[in-house]
C-alpha cells in the first residue's frame, strides 16, 4: 500500500511531495449502529427530514428489467457507509460537522455505470429525535449489495500511480530516458492495491485520470472514499484480507471511487469506477 516507486532503485527527489495520507478501513462484518462509524448500518438520520430518494432519472436497465422498466422509478437510496470525526479527523469535515453520510442508489446509472451517491455533512448533535424504521431500496443491483460493516482502520502514507504523476516530472527519471515512457519497465512504480480507504490515490485501472477539474471552481478534485470489492494484503497492519469485506462489486472486483473538489466538498463530486 505504502511501497515507494524508485528510478530503478534510486529515490525520486519530488516524490514525497506527492505523498497523501491514507486510512485504510478493513471493514468486516459487525454490529453497527446510528452512533457508530460502519458500512451498511442504519443511519443517524432526524426523524422529521426527508430520506434521500433517487428519482431514477439516469437509471439503466438491470435486474433483468429493461430500461423503460427502471428510468424514473423513484427509490430511497441504501445507507451506505457513515463515519464520525472523532473516529476520522482525516477527513474534510466542513465547519459545523462532524458526521459524513455517504448513500448509495444501488442500480446502474448512466454515466459512470454504477451505483449514483448523496454526500450528506451534519452535525450530530443536531439530531434530537432519530429515525428508527429507516427506508430501503425495493430494487438492488447484487452487485452492489453489502452487509453491515464495522471498520478496523490503519493509517499510512501513499504515492500516487504513474498517471497521476505530470509527465515532464516522469521523462527525467532514467528508466523513462533509457526505455522511452510508454514501454518503461513499470514494475519500478508498484500499482495501488485494492482497499477500501479514506483519501489517498485513486487506483487507476480502466482509465487514465480525467474530468477532473471540479466545474464549480476549476481546482483539481481528490479522492475522498474509495469502496472497494476485496482488499488486497496490506503492509502497514496484519488485518485479514481477502473476500469478506462486505461487498460483491463491479462483478466481485474493482471499487467505486468518490472524488470531491478540495476547496469545497460541497462541489460537484465525481464518481469513477476502476
Amino acid at each position: 500500500m505504502g511501497t515507494k516507486p524508485t528510478d530503478n532503485g534510486r529515490e525520486i527527489p519530488w516524490l514525497d511531495n506527492m505523498v497523501r495520507p491514507v486510512v485504510r478501513l478493513h471493514p468486516a462484518p459487525g454490529p453497527a449502529g446510528p452512533t457508530d462509524s460502519h458500512l451498511g448500518g442504519p443511519m443517524l438520520w432526524p426523524r422529521h427530514e426527508p430520506w434521500p430518494q433517487c428519482d431514477g432519472a439516469g437509471h439503466r436497465g438491470s435486474l433483468d428489467l429493461t430500461d423503460e422498466q427502471v428510468r424514473g422509478l423513484p427509490t430511497p437510496f441504501a445507507a451506505g457507509v457513515q463515519l464520525y470525526r472523532h473516529d476520522f479527523p482525516e477527513l474534510p469535515f466542513p465547519d459545523g460537522t462532524d458526521v459524513l453520510q455517504v448513500f448509495l442508489c444501488p442500480l446502474v446509472h448512466d454515466g459512470h455505470w454504477g451505483p449514483d451517491v448523496r454526500l450528506v455533512w451534519r452535525a450530530a448533535g443536531q439530531v434530537t429525535d432519530p429515525l428508527a424504521d429507516q427506508p430501503v431500496p425495493v430494487l438492488v443491483d447484487p452487485m452492489y449489495a453489502f452487509r453491515p460493516c464495522v471498520f478496523n482502520p490503519c493509517r499510512a502514507n501513499e504515492y500516487p500511480m504513474m498517471c497521476d504523476v505530470p509527465r515532464e516530472l516522469l521523462y527525467e527519471l532514467e528508466f523513462a530516458k533509457a526505455d522511452g515512457f510508454d514501454h518503461a519497465n513499470h514494475e519500478t512504480w508498484p500499482c495501488l492495491g485494492d482497499a477500501t480507504k479514506i483519501g489517498g490515490w485513486t487506483r487507476w485501472f480502466a482509465s487514465d485520470p480525467y474530468d477532473m477539474d471540479c466545474p464549480d471552481c476549476g481546482a483539481t478534485r481528490v479522492q475522498l472514499l474509495a469502496l472497494a470489492a476485496h482488499e488486497d494484503e496490506c503492509a502497514e497492519c496484519d488485518q485479514p484480507t481477502g473476500e469478506h469485506v462486505g461487498w460483491e462489486f463491479i462483478g466481485g472486483s474493482g471499487a467505486l471511487n468518490v472524488l470531491v473538489c478540495p476547496k469545497d466538498v460541497r462541489h460537484t463530486m465525481k464518481l469513477q469506477i476502476e
